[in-house]
């Protein structure tokens, strides 16, 4: 059965969420998320959307996106999840599905949603348990937010989210 087209709002902001097939690790490494922060930059500064925010797991990955009247959220997706995808299995070896189905996504409507937003996936690593607090969790934009230094600054290219 063919999956239902997507509805797409120009200039909308969204919560995304992808994940990896079978809920496997495929950011198993730090290299790993620094590849995929490297991809989701690469294509921020192409397609020309907002990064308001993320958050990266070993096995999933949170974003807050705002699109523009030209590319979809769906373009977006595609090219980041692909581009991790190929270099994904080229250094693992690996064939198959990286990403489990199409990716997740909420329309954000006003700003109490977006807070939400920003709140749930900031705090993703400590519900799951894997830190105690959430500024012991490098792989996410909370640093960015609170002026922090970061591991990750390098590979946004950017001071602060917009």
């Amino acid at each position: 059965m063919a999956s239902v087209k997507r509805l797409y709002y120009q200039n909308a902001a969204y919560h995304v969420c992808i994940r990896g097939n079978n809920k496997q690790y495929i950011l198993r490494k730090d290299e790993d998320k620094i590849t995929f922060l490297k991809s989701l930059e690469k294509f921020r500064v192409r397609f020309g959307f907002k990064l308001y925010g993320f958050v990266v797991m070993d096995n999933h990955v949170h974003l807050v996106i705002q699109t523009n009247s030209v590319v979809s959220i769906s373009k977006i997706m595609h090219a980041i999840t692909l581009s991790y995808s190929v270099k994904f299995r080229r250094k693992y070896g690996y064939t198959g599905y990286v990403w489990q189905g199409r990716f997740r996504s909420n329309v954000i409507e006003g700003d109490h949603y977006i807070l939400e937003c920003m709140d749930y996936i900031h705090n993703n690593p400590v519900r799951a348990k894997i830190v105690d607090k959430i500024i012991d969790y490098p792989w996410s934009s909370y640093h960015f937010y609170q002026g922090l230094d970061s591991c990750i600054k390098e590979y946004l290219k950017i001071d602060r989210l917009k």
